[in-house]
């Protein structure tokens, strides 16, 4: 049985607003550890993503983040990804994810890029 590589998921919830710092490969048997932690639509309206330690995402990842991207957008609720490592951008852009999904260099850039869309809502 192979060995799970090392994979963390740490959750700061600041009110309404819930940050996920990952910490590993995002793959098929570590996706389901990071969905497990957004599953609770209602628990936030505001959602970042913290990819910084994340050098590696496959499909099983893509499909992740474009699941929560549709569900948070139906009830006009944000998403930001934050530290997207090179590989993981390259596959964001071919996918077409990156355009439509907002992405900053760190926390207080996210923060202001999700402040700017909910604007947009209002």
């Amino acid at each position: 049985m192979p060995a799970i590589p090392d994979f963390r998921v740490n959750v700061d919830q600041r009110g309404r607003l819930r940050v996920v710092e990952v910490e590993g490969e995002v793959d098929v048997l570590t996706a389901p550890q990071l969905g497990a932690v957004v599953d609770d639509e209602e628990g936030f309206d505001q959602l970042v993503i913290d990819l910084t330690k994340v050098p590696f995402m496959s499909s099983v990842g893509l499909g992740l983040i474009s699941r929560l991207h549709r569900q948070l957008l139906r009830r006009r609720a944000g998403l930001a990804l934050v530290g997207v490592q090179q590989d993981v951008m390259r596959l964001l852009e071919v996918t077409g994810l990156l355009e439509v999904i907002l992405v900053a260099d760190d926390l207080d850039e996210a923060l202001e890029l999700l402040a700017e869309e909910g604007d947009e809502f209002d």
